[in-house]
């Protein structure tokens, strides 16, 4: 029950920030081939999608040129929630084969939304001559790539890293068992990469391919960066001799192999930015757009002004500084704020938003000009742009403030022979040093009793700060003791609710998160703020999402759970290790 409705806090609140991308989604019609090459005697699908929007009047292509049509059209309708984004897509799908050899091309296909007509992108295909199998021997049977697209790039351009399955086996599940460091880059992992399956057709075999991994890299500095080597585990379903294997087969209780699989090694060749940058370059590198508002065009000299701009792009947007104003003395601007920071994912790439507020104060009065600036550098055509969104004119009139005139201090002169003389006559009381001492002991002793007051909550706060800790680790291992007694009979979905228990519980502690904000992304958010290993985050996201899918999916593979018994007890002892407490680093 407890991992349950955690589940649900997972859904309703980790990934809240991408909501607001998901409302501002725009129409998209796009077609999709699920192989890029074909065999002539072979076939493939084409799917036309639209994602948010209702379309009607859907018109295909005409495929009789090149392609003869054996299933479709075969139309689906779905509404989807990943991760608190939402989307819609209606699909028109069509089984084709190949009537010649060479590169075919089908044209676009289109579709009306409120009366607007959208086509969708052109697809080619390599349509290529059948290869004899070779009797008695035998390929590679699956194994994992490492693909960039971009092996040459700017500092702060994001660059997508895919890890791609290659299978023509039954591929139940898998594991990252080390990953590279990616040192020289800041990094984010793609939530929602496109997992479609392809087929492709390598050294004259043909593949299953799936991307089953997506990480944003931004390189930090110039010069040659490597990307080392992934480890992962792979969970092969085992073929019966003289049997086919089919889908179904992990299903119907198959053993399953656990084989070990390493990428190859990456080169990104990083380059300097241009000289010359314009004085409004404040550090965007990619393709980014701005849009400004303001509160007010008509003020008095009293009044301050607000003025807001939103930075959308697809660069680092943590290397973004907020641009500088171009404003004459007739305005004082403090110093802008960042109100609001979110990403979200489009077309397979991280795209982040950064909201900045600045307080403008008019000092004279008169008639001006504001027209806010960005500048990046654009990586598609290798210049510098700047955007100005919009031209303010701004009317200031005075108000009641005349200017900055110090009030004096009038009235006849006292000599100070005569303050002396005065004061030396009267002596009075309240000027006695006996008047100061009894006024201020009794202020003294209140304050002395507030300090003692003070340092003895310290003392109990960090009493009771050390006795939550050390019931935060009996509760931990005693979830993992009954993990352990379900590993052993094999009771896969309360082993795996216990393990989430003990992790999230302990982290919950040791970061100081309220149960009610618990989350995943919570969670990489105060490990991020107190500068932690990312590779420990890494572990510990990984784990919970493996705990997640056996739980949604109720697998009872007894090595996997037995791996993830030891990766809960070693992570565990890491972060206790570690030190990690409410967004300090100790040790």
């Amino acid at each position: 029950m407890f991992v349950r409705d955690l589940r649900r806090f997972f859904f309703l609140f980790s990934f809240v920030p991408f909501l607001s991308f998901a409302q501002h989604q725009q129409v998209e019609f796009r077609a999709f081939a699920d192989a890029q090459q074909v065999f002539i005697d072979g076939y493939f699908q084409i799917t036309f999608t639209l994602s948010n929007g209702e379309g009607d009047n859907f018109r295909a292509p005409n495929f009789g040129q090149n392609f003869v049509v054996l299933e479709g059209p075969s139309r689906s309708q779905s509404t989807t929630i990943i991760n608190g984004y939402v989307s819609s897509e209606l699909s028109f799908s069509y089984v084709l084969q190949p009537k010649q050899l060479g590169r075919l091309t089908i044209p676009p296909a289109s579709i009306q939304v409120r009366k607007q007509t959208y086509r969708s992108n052109p697809v080619s295909i390599d349509c290529i001559k059948s290869k004899p199998k070779a009797p008695g021997k035998k390929g590679a049977e699956l194994f994992v790539k490492a693909e960039v697209n971009a092996s040459k790039a700017y500092v702060g351009q994001q660059i997508r890293l895919d890890y791609k399955l290659y299978t023509r086996v039954n591929v139940e599940d898998y594991n990252f068992v080390e990953e590279s460091d990616y040192v020289g880059f800041y990094v984010e992992e793609i939530q929602r990469p496109d997992q479609r399956v392809r087929e492709e057709i390598i050294n004259g075999a043909r593949y299953n391919s799936r991307v089953i991994r997506s990480m944003a890299l931004y390189p930090q500095k110039a010069g040659t960066l490597n990307i080392e080597p992934a480890l992962l585990q792979l969970g092969v379903v085992n073929s019966v001799p003289g049997q086919e294997e089919d889908r179904f087969s992990a299903l119907l209780g198959a053993e399953i192999k656990r084989v070990p699989m390493r990428t190859e090694a990456l080169q990104v060749n990083v380059i300097p930015l241009p000289p010359n940058a314009p004085a409004s370059f404040s550090g965007g590198v990619g393709l980014f757009n701005i849009n400004t508002s303001l509160n007010r065009t008509e003020v008095s000299t009293d009044e301050a002004i607000t003025l807001r701009m939103s930075i959308t792009g697809d660069g680092d947007m943590k290397r973004v500084q907020p641009p500088q104003l171009n404003l004459s003395d007739a305005f004082e601007v403090y110093e802008p704020r960042i109100i609001e920071e979110d990403a979200g994912e489009t077309e397979g790439l991280r795209v982040a938003r950064k909201t900045i507020e600045y307080l403008i104060m008019p000092l004279k009065k008169g008639e001006y000009e504001l027209r806010p600036e960005f500048s990046y550098f654009n990586v598609q055509s290798g210049e510098y742009v700047t955007l100005n969104d919009y031209s303010y004119t701004i009317k200031v009139r005075q108000g009641k403030n005349k200017g900055n005139g110090k009030k004096g201090i009038s009235g006849p002169g006292v000599g100070m022979k005569e303050v002396s003389s005065l004061s030396r006559q009267r002596e009075p009381w309240l000027a006695s040093p006996l008047y100061w001492l009894v006024t201020l002991l009794p202020l003294m002793a209140l304050g002395a009793y507030v300090l003692y007051q003070r340092i003895s909550a310290q003392r109990a706060s960090l009493t009771s700060l050390l006795r939550s800790e050390k019931n935060a680790r009996k509760v931990a291992l005693s979830h993992l003791n009954q993990a352990d007694s379900h590993l052993k009979t094999g009771d896969s979905r309360a082993f795996y609710d216990e393990v989430s228990k003990a992790i999230l519980g302990f982290l919950a502690q040791k970061l100081d998160i309220p149960k009610a904000e618990l989350s995943r992304s919570k969670i990489r958010e105060r490990m991020q703020e107190i500068q932690a290993d990312p590779g420990l985050l890494q572990r510990l996201e990984s784990l919970l999402q493996n705990c997640e899918m056996a739980l949604f999916a109720g697998k009872a593979n007894p090595e996997a759970m037995q791996e993830t018994y030891s990766s809960a007890l070693e992570v565990l002892t890491v972060v206790e290790e570690t030190g990690l407490k409410g967004g300090v680093q100790v040790g």
